[in-house]
């Protein structure tokens, strides 16, 4: 009998002997949240679990403990992301891109320097992107942590459509403790849903910055951000914009003052 007949949930208890209670638990949410999808197919989910590679990673908790937007002040979360380095990273970055910012501003109508801030912050314009498994990030959070346990199966779904739609390896695939991913750092359902292939290409790069940089104007626009608008005052529809990225005061504070410093380089003091 070939594997499309049989019945979903019953590959699970064929597999269910190998499966301690928490993994089987995890496996069946994500199977229940795939089972509308093509892709990806019940073998390959099961695959996933059953690779010797999976593992609960104690790292990853503590860093939630650690998470700097509740564990630091304004300022000491400041000094983190606002230092010469990342300003003059900025302004390089910025020079490097300006052609394609430019065509950017043209179809967003976006400021240019809010997307030069959040990929200064998220990976330092690209240099930080791999610390973490992605898929044991998740994995850990669904089985370790309760109170993001579902989010966390959801983004399992959502990374293992993308890896298997995309012919990659969820356990090649690096990316930050929360389990984001790429220079634009998204979470697995931001990056299905949210992202796009700007360079027309045919398909959805997380590592190239033409799709990277498009993606994210068209993130924080379909988040609310106002196209031409320049009022980055706390709770203004712009910051208010920017903070969906990363759901945090102090996030959206940061990548404002970022943007300013670099401004401040490129058109004041020249």
């Amino acid at each position: 009998m070939k594997i499309n007949h049989i019945n979903k949930l019953s590959i699970i208890f064929c597999f269910s002997f190998l499966l301690a209670t928490d993994k089987e638990r995890v496996l069946k949410n994500v199977i229940a949240q795939t089972e509308s999808l093509k892709n990806p197919s019940t073998e390959y989910i099961v695959s996933v679990f059953n690779d010797p590679r999976l593992k609960e990673d104690e790292a990853i908790l503590e860093r939630f403990k650690k998470k700097p937007e509740k564990t630091k002040t304004y300022e000491q979360y400041k000094k983190i992301f606002i230092n010469e380095e990342r300003i003059v990273g900025g302004i390089s970055f910025y020079n490097t891109h300006k052609e394609l910012l430019s065509k950017i501003i043209k179809e967003f109508e976006i400021d240019p320097l809010i997307l030069v801030a959040i990929v200064g912050v998220e990976t330092n314009y690209g240099m930080k992107t791999s610390e973490f498994s992605v898929m044991n990030s998740l994995y850990t959070q669904a089985v370790k942590m309760p109170n993001r346990s579902n989010w966390a199966t959801k983004q399992i779904a959502e990374l293992l459509t993308f890896c298997s739609a995309n012919n990659i390896s969820p356990y090649d695939l690096e990316g930050s403790y929360a389990g984001a991913f790429g220079f634009g750092q998204f979470i697995p359902s931001s990056f299905n849903k949210l992202s796009i292939d700007y360079n027309k290409d045919g398909k959805k790069n997380p590592y190239d910055w033409e799709d990277v940089l498009g993606s994210i104007a068209h993130y924080l626009v379909e988040n609310g951000y106002p196209k031409n608008d320049f009022n980055f005052s706390h709770k203004s529809k712009a910051w208010s914009g920017i903070r969906t990225y990363n759901r945090s005061d102090k996030y959206a504070n940061v990548i404002i003052d970022l943007r300013n410093e670099i401004s401040k380089r490129i058109f004041l003091l020249k």
